[in-house]
């Protein structure tokens, strides 16, 4: 089916920028020129490197294979969570994420087509927080995102500690040892995915309590938090995650 292989494909430009993400903030932890980026910074990365703009044309393909599996996942429980709590909160997540590689792979595509690079980082997360502030509500409605974005990581978290990767990814291919360890690379990566979002959510959080949009951050804000020594390992470990998500281009059971 079409829209599986693209998720594949979605799957592994995931695991591309986060493996880009991990190296850069591994190598600034490590003082090698390295930089805190997110999403965005990996994008303009691949871009001033021979070879990118195609690169970047085959990954767009995929992100919108991956945005509508997760649609697909979200409306049509294709994943089979069903209709308790749990299973429709995972699908709001997968919802929320759909629409988040969405407007990523629009952002790309304008790149790509000549438009200027739009505020990007924690300038573009002040921005609208700065805007839903300023609305009815607005400081509460930026708290409660918040806290939802910091028990997703504390979720991420939950899965690394316990070993609970996807049902659905079939590593019964791999031989027992190469299994331990690849399950072992995932739960790390997992972690410092998990760490992250607790860290931007609380960043949240704090704008919400002290109505200052300039406390919000993204990926790369909140790699900035972390000491030379943690960024460092925090990059390996978003590098880790990036693998993991290859893990689920090769062997996870998609179905839309």
């Amino acid at each position: 089916m079409i829209i599986e292989r693209l998720a594949r494909l979605g799957f592994a430009s995931v695991g591309t920028v986060y493996l880009i993400i991990g190296f850069l903030a591994a190598a600034a932890g490590l003082g090698q020129g390295g930089q805190t980026t997110g999403h965005a910074g990996a994008i303009s990365y691949i871009l001033e490197k021979p070879f990118g703009k195609p690169l970047l044309m085959v990954m767009i393909l995929g992100l919108i294979g991956y945005a509508l599996w997760l649609f697909a996942s979200a409306f049509s429980d294709a994943d089979r969570r069903g209709d308790r709590p749990k299973g429709l909160a995972i699908r709001a997540g997968a919802f929320f994420r759909g629409l988040v590689y969405a407007v990523f792979t629009i952002e790309i595509i304008r790149l790509l087509r000549g438009g200027a690079e739009s505020a990007g980082g924690d300038q573009a997360a002040q921005d609208w927080t700065a805007r839903v502030m300023a609305k009815p509500f607005g400081s509460w409605l930026i708290g409660a995102a918040g806290l939802g974005v910091i028990g997703y990581g504390a979720y991420q978290l939950y899965r690394a500690w316990e070993s609970k990767l996807s049902k659905r990814l079939h590593l019964g291919e791999m031989k027992p040892q190469t299994e331990r360890k690849v399950v072992l690379i995932s739960r790390i990566g997992i972690a410092a995915r998990g760490i992250v979002f607790v860290v931007v959510g609380g960043s949240l959080a704090i704008a919400a309590m002290r109505h200052n949009p300039n406390a919000a951050h993204t990926t790369s804000g909140a790699l900035d938090v972390f000491p030379e020594p943690v960024l460092t390992a925090v990059g390996i470990g978003l590098m880790a995650y990036g693998v993991y998500a290859f893990l689920n281009a090769r062997y996870r059971a998609i179905k839309a």
